[in-house]
């Protein structure tokens, strides 16, 4: 499930990193697990940073982008740490899908062409090796609606721009916020997906 996304123009949005220098981001970039990605999160929420893709945990010994995804059906016994505590919003412009049985790689983005607001959760990691803090990130999933199930059994948790806040208000459990995700899904007709190749 989505292991490419196209991060986009960007051109709108300024980076603050960890330093507090402020940058723009690349444009046009896309992005694999390890790449990094521009969130939002709780912690900061007036601030748009950049988070690597493939959530680390202080029992991880070394780098690597196993955790890229969540599903939202077992979020509350395997992230338990982080629900309720370390939530963030992945901004895209557009992801990608390989189905097998069809053999073709479809792209999905929005049909108004706006970019996509990922509902997800992020962790620091640090490197023992090296002392170096590393901000890192994973996209939630749950079941396709209609549109995304002719392609795959799974999308991501896509939250509409004014939701955003919801997802981050520190204020609702775990359990409330998953429930939100839940009872506001991806309409299919928000979604134009294209095949990008045939194989």
């Amino acid at each position: 499930m989505c292991g490419r996304v196209l991060i986009g123009e960007q051109k709108d949005i300024v980076i603050t990193g960890r330093d507090g220098q402020q940058f723009k981001p690349k444009p046009n970039a896309g992005g694999n697990p390890g790449s990094m990605l521009t969130v939002v999160t709780d912690a900061m929420p007036d601030k748009v940073q950049q988070y690597r893709w493939g959530l680390l945990t202080a029992d991880d010994d070394k780098i690597h982008a196993r955790h890229k995804h969540a599903r939202i059906e077992n979020i509350h016994t395997v992230w338990r740490r982080q629900l309720g505590r370390k939530h963030c919003v992945i901004r895209i412009q557009a992801f990608f899908e390989y189905n097998k049985d069809q053999k073709k790689s479809y792209r999905v983005e929005r049909a108004d062409g706006k970019p996509f607001y990922i509902a997800g959760l992020w962790d620091i990691w640090m490197d023992v090796d090296t002392n170096v803090l590393l901000p890192t990130c994973l996209m939630i999933t749950m079941p396709p609606n209609r549109a995304m199930g002719e392609i795959h059994d799974r999308m991501p948790a896509m939250l509409e721009r004014c939701d955003v806040k919801t997802w981050l208000n520190g204020n609702l459990t775990g359990q409330q916020r998953t429930a939100f995700l839940q009872s506001h899904p991806c309409l299919p007709e928000t979604l134009k997906i294209t095949v990008e190749k045939e194989f």
